[in-house]
């Protein structure tokens, strides 16, 4: 690892395991803006000088030199992020790094100590970015030593001191936060909930920066995006036996998910395993199981008394809240599903606590469940499952047909948004029971016009609504609506055409403005656009018409009646198209 020479600002290589390693300070804060690389200490000193971010590793020298020790590590500057092995090899070492180190400076940028203060609160300190970023997860619990610092580098007081507070802040049991050497003994699922409610700017270091936790060693694959925690996840399966790795449930605004492999997508995923702990049947030995390209093999007995429902695999994990003095505890069970030769989880979002006393196991037989799903697979595993008299969701169906085209190779397009959502077959969409359920279809009409082509494009915006607004979520009445949206390319704006819900309401400007937003922000993937109100206009009639119709429904209750929406607007001259939905049946 290279070190600065706190006294001259040189780089210097330290084998920190080698008989001559040098003790060293190293720095844990949350990057900014002008930040100092190694390459501007190594050949650019007299710019790096003037980088906002000098100031930080000029008050980390000083800092190191008066708690007695003449280097320091600050992340920014100490690795060339320019060679993709170093950076590797850097990532991949830098619990133990932190391990090592002779002590631990943690700078907060963003809080300052009042006048007369000696020591924060945690009311001080919960706002600080700090505790919200992924790397900084690592840089708490790895140190022995820490000693935390306001902006003005001003002491606030060492981990020791702080021990109470820092475990109400982030939930990391106390006995860690003093001793990373008992990581082994915590549940997977739990040091997963620790990285929860964190982030990290690049969507693949919310895997990287939790390596070192699990003690886990790969490859980086920047570009991967949510297969690095796929990855991190298979990695700690070939390690461990621990059914924790299972215990997650999605969160209900993740909405419509009802297949999904048995890996989680995100840490987010496991915010409600802080409390979980291991269980070790006296009698039958938890399983083993191999990770392979068709997904994760286990051999196990599956409790198939709910017959279509599907079949639960009860986890060897139990609540820390549960008093099990008098009996075994309940165990956590998670719902799986088989699609063709392999399971899938069903239910994402059920995690439920099962009594012992009513767990009902099969014969013990080789199970393969897929670690994840590509939205081709969660579709084909929607349809497969759509008419079983246990599906408790509504669906939204959208059907569109042209009955006039009076221009030669004239052609419509439809895309559907989420896809795994979308029912090929039965053209609807699998929505969940919330009124958060958004469902978007993309219509694009084009035509031949000369040496040019005509082309526009329509969005039809779907969900459900509640009837009763002061109900609970979950047992009120249902109501579908939708809304058709215009997007102009040549002012970016949004047009609104029509609107409706079912029982005669209609969609107020300001709800067709925020679903415009949503929705158009959700098809570009990006945060939702700075979009006024004075930019949601709805069209003048014109020579083309589309309808939609909208039903809602499923196999215990009618949630509203159909929809149509006649949509009037001005999107060229020609008057050779005319669109209307296809009649319900």
């Amino acid at each position: 690892m290279w070190l600065i020479n706190c006294q001259n600002y040189q780089l210097e290589q330290n084998d920190i395991d080698g008989p001559n390693a040098i003790p060293y300070c190293i720095l844990s804060h949350t990057w900014g803006d002008d930040e100092v690389t190694f390459q501007d200490i190594q050949n650019s000193f007299d710019i790096a000088v003037h980088k906002k971010g000098f100031e930080k590793i000029k008050g980390m020298c000083e800092l190191t030199l008066e708690y007695g020790h003449s280097h320091a590590w600050v992340d920014t500057c100490c690795i060339d992020k320019t060679s993709s092995a170093e950076l590797t090899e850097s990532i991949n070492s830098m619990f133990h790094w932190y391990q090592k180190a002779a002590l631990c400076v943690v700078y907060l940028e963003d809080f300052a100590l009042a006048d007369g203060q000696l020591t924060p609160t945690k009311a001080d300190l919960q706002p600080c970015r700090w505790f919200t970023r992924g790397w900084t997860l690592q840089e708490l619990v790895a140190p022995r030593d820490i000693i935390f610092h306001d902006c003005n580098w001003t002491q606030c007081g060492s981990k020791v001191q702080l021990l109470n507070i820092l475990y109400r802040i982030t939930s990391i049991d106390i006995t860690i936060l003093q001793s990373s050497d008992k990581l082994y003994q915590v549940p997977v699922a739990q040091k997963m909930s620790w990285a929860a409610k964190r982030n990290t700017t690049r969507i693949e270091d919310m895997a990287y920066c939790l390596l070192g936790i699990f003690g886990i060693h790969m490859p980086l694959i920047y570009g991967e995006r949510e297969k690095a925690f796929f990855r991190l996840q298979e990695h700690i399966a070939q390690k461990t036996n621990d059914m924790s790795l299972f215990a997650w449930q999605h969160s209900k605004t993740e909405l419509g998910l009802r297949h999904s492999g048995i890996l989680a997508r995100h840490p987010s995923w496991f915010a409600g395993a802080s409390d979980i702990k291991h269980w070790l049947d006296p009698v039958i030995p938890t399983p083993s199981w191999i990770i392979t390209n068709t997904g994760l093999e286990l051999h196990t007995a599956l409790d198939s008394s709910r017959g279509e429902t599907g079949h639960r695999l009860y986890l060897r994990c139990t609540s820390g809240h549960v008093d099990d003095k008098d009996g075994d505890p309940p165990l956590f069970t998670i719902w799986l599903r088989k699609i063709k030769s392999s399971y899938v989880r069903y239910q994402p979002s059920w995690l439920s606590l099962t009594p012992q006393s009513q767990m009902r196991f099969g014969k013990p037989s080789l199970v393969r469940i897929a670690t994840s799903l590509t939205p081709a697979e969660g579709i084909e595993a929607n349809s497969l499952y759509f008419s079983h008299s246990d599906l408790l969701y509504p669906t939204i169906k959208i059907q569109w047909e042209c009955i006039e085209a009076y221009s030669h190779g004239f052609s419509v397009s439809h895309s559907y948004y989420p896809e795994h959502l979308w029912d090929i077959r039965r053209e609807c969409f699998l929505a969940s029971s919330s009124p958060r359920f958004v469902g978007v279809v993309e219509i694009t009409m084009s035509a031949p016009i000369g040496d040019s082509t005509w082309e526009a494009t329509c969005y039809v915006v779907c969900g459900l609504r509640r009837v009763d607004s002061r109900a609970a979520e979950g047992t009120d009445t249902l109501c579908p609506w939708a809304i058709v949206l215009q997007h102009r390319k040549e002012d970016n704006t949004i047009e609104g055409l029509d609107s409706g819900y079912t029982r005669g309401d209609l969609v107020n400007p300001y709800r067709l403005s925020t679903l415009g937003i949503t929705f158009r922000s959700w098809l570009a993937g990006n945060d939702p656009p700075s979009l006024g109100m004075n930019q949601v206009r709805y069209g003048d009639k014109g020579h083309l018409t589309i309808s939609a119709s909208v039903l809602a429904g499923n196999h215990h209750r009618q949630l509203g009646d159909t929809i149509v929406i006649a949509v009037t607007p001005v999107l060229s001259s020609f008057g050779w198209l005319h669109m209307r939905s296809r009649p319900e049946h």
